[in-house]
């Protein structure tokens, strides 16, 4: 699975975000997944996973919440999740939109 995007912490931790549903062992209704820094070893990026059939606020909400776990991993999902609700409603309220994505994101699968 290729990253569509890699970025480093300020702990120097590299991470890998892809666009994919985060596994259903996660929960039916998990939007975004960020793992544990604890997993970065040397051939191995902790990812992020953020599933690519949201609307387009819901994943400016998705991605700005999991990035924010990468960085502030000791954070609550409380204050996270606050975090991400007030700069992705900043964003979107000042014309923020995303007209067409520039990385690749899988089909969804039929049922």
């Amino acid at each position: 699975m290729n990253p569509v995007f890699q970025f480093t912490n300020t702990k120097g931790v590299k991470y890998d975000v892809v666009f994919r549903k985060p596994h259903k062992s996660n929960g039916d209704d998990v939007d975004g997944l960020c793992e544990d820094p604890c997993e970065a070893k040397a051939n191995y990026n902790p990812r992020i996973y953020i599933n690519p059939y949201l609307t387009k606020k819901s994943e400016l909400n998705t991605s700005i919440h999991e990035m924010a776990h990468a960085f502030f991993w000791d954070k609550s999902e409380t204050d996270v999740a606050r975090f991400a609700d007030v700069v992705s409603n900043f964003l979107y309220q000042n014309g923020w939109r995303l007209p067409k994505r520039k990385f690749h994101a899988p089909a969804r699968k039929k049922k």
